[in-house]
């Protein structure tokens, strides 16, 4: 090992005149590794000099010391889901933070990955402390890897494969599967504002890279609206009880086609009496919305009676609510088959149809009023059993279509569709 100065002549551009520099080269030849650097300066040479020396004589491979670096560097999922989480999913309703929270700091991240389903692939990740056991001559105890240990600019769409196929092997339904790379993905498309040092440009989404027919279709066969007879009888069985309150929550939900944790949680400073509205500032989706209350007798004469100037409108809990539901369902006969049995959140779709069916042409207006997505609200349109009923209608009529029941006719599955085409043509 040594240190030396080498002194040579380079040309200076300002002056056009050769002018002396001294560089301080490092040559290391030691433990079968031949090491030969240069410095401008004499004690990072020399610093550097003693760094290596304490290295080879460790017996650590450079390699293996780069990697460490990388290890401790580079983010891993479990890293990524928590920042995610923390730093954009803070403003969802407390329902679905508690859920968003399970999902990215607990569930996800502890799926096994299993190194079978993987094969010889398998050898091209990089996972956490993979590095220390190599070293130690250590083997796995089991035969996979929590999906969070992988460091992320590893993660491809085979990973992805191997964690869905883990997650059906335990029995879960596509539909919780979607969700969960859903928000991996998410995650995913926000690492250039995690991480801006690391990846200003992004990185490649994994879930978006999956092949055709690889990603989990949802199951949408259970699509279930109250009828006015079901509507009717649960009403009347809740106003028998002698708490009121699980009537007039089904009720406001049932008219306004909010979720049940929005209206339990309203605040007696958010009732507007004078226009009959109610503001939710925390929704399921983080935006802020207003409903209008029911143009019903019963419940605006509640509000009125009980009326403060501020705390909960409802003490009902949503455990308690869930005691008066099922016991109504199973009272009127409506908890038998599994398959069409009525969901509390059959009330929003319920509202949401009937908004349809009264403002079938406005997808906009109905999105803002049921605070959900323009192309939530055109997927509920095509799922509707009779879309096509008025068209029909209007064509034994002899009356004249529209340019979208014209694009409904022709078989475009959506509005976006129908956009398209004509932007093509404009």
């Amino acid at each position: 090992m040594s240190v030396y100065a080498i002194k040579y002549k380079v040309l200076n551009k300002e002056s056009g005149r050769k002018v002396s520099v001294t560089r301080w080269r490092v040559q290391i030849r030691s433990g079968g590794e031949n090491i030969s650097k240069l410095f401008e300066d004499e004690d990072a040479a020399r610093s550097y000099e003693v760094q290596e020396a304490k290295r080879i004589k460790s017996g650590i491979p450079l390699d293996k010391i780069l990697d460490m670096k990388y290890q401790a560097e580079m983010p891993d999922v479990r890293s990524l889901l928590r920042d995610y989480f923390y730093q954009f999913m803070s403003k969802h309703s407390p329902s679905s933070l508690k859920t968003n929270s399970n999902r990215c700091l607990s569930s996800i991240p502890a799926i096994p990955v299993y190194m079978k389903d993987m094969g010889a692939k398998f050898g091209k990740y990089r996972y956490d402390n993979w590095i220390v056991k190599a070293m130690l001559k250590r083997e796995f105890a089991d035969d996979h890897i929590p999906f969070g240990d992988f460091k992320i600019d590893t993660v491809d769409f085979w990973l992805v494969m191997a964690y869905m196929e883990s997650r059906r092997k335990h029995g879960i339904k596509d539909n919780t599967i979607l969700r969960e790379i859903s928000t991996l993905s998410s995650a995913f498309e926000k690492v250039y504002k995690l991480y801006p040092e690391k990846f200003p440009d992004g990185i490649v989404n994994p879930v978006k890279m999956l092949p055709k027919g690889e990603k989990p279709k949802p199951f949408l066969g259970r699509k279930r609206v109250l009828s006015d007879d079901e509507a009717v009888q649960i009403a009347e069985w809740l106003q028998l009880k002698t708490n009121q309150e699980p009537y007039y929550l089904f009720v406001m939900c049932l008219e306004s086609g909010a979720r049940k944790s929005e209206v339990l949680g309203i605040q007696w400073e958010n009732v507007d009496f004078e226009n009959w509205s109610i503001y939710i500032p925390k929704t399921k989706n983080g935006k802020p919305r207003s409903i209008l209350v029911p143009e019903d007798d019963d419940v605006r004469a509640w509000l009125t009676k009980n009326r403060l100037v501020k705390g909960q409108v409802f003490k009902l809990t949503p455990w308690n609510f869930r005691q008066y539901w099922v016991d109504a369902l199973k009272a009127l006969g409506l908890y038998d088959e599994a398959t069409t049995r009525l969901h509390f959140h059959d009330t929003r779709r319920t509202a949401l149809t009937k908004l349809i069916r009264q403002k079938h042409s406005n997808s906009f207006e109905i999105a803002k009023e049921m605070g959900m997505s323009p192309q939530s609200v055109e997927q509920a349109k095509e799922q509707m059993p009779d879309r096509m009923m008025e068209v029909f209608a209007k064509l034994r009529r002899g009356e004249k279509l529209s340019e979208q029941e014209i694009m409904q006719l022709a078989g475009h599955g959506s509005m976006a569709i129908t956009n398209v085409y004509y932007g093509d043509r404009n």
